[in-house]
């Protein structure tokens, strides 16, 4: 595996939503992606760590509602 030493850069093959628009990632030094749409300037940061944290919740609750909507549904019948 090769260690990260400079920023790499890639764009997104699709515009997001109604910006019209591609997401610029950056996955820098120190453990961290930035995120931006194209032709702008602000940059949104997070750590690798907090992002995986916030996939990994994001996960967990689609899981949940999927028992949900299955429980429901057994007790429905």
């Amino acid at each position: 595996m090769t260690s990260l030493e400079r920023p790499v850069k890639r764009r997104t093959r699709f515009p997001f939503a109604h910006y019209r628009k591609r997401i610029i990632v950056t996955l820098e030094p120190g453990d961290t992606i930035a995120m931006r749409l194209e032709r702008t300037h602000t940059p949104y940061r997070g750590t690798l760590a907090s992002i995986y944290r916030q996939l990994v919740e994001w996960h967990v609750e689609a899981e949940r509602q999927l028992k949900r909507k299955a429980r429901k549904k057994r007790r429905a019948v």
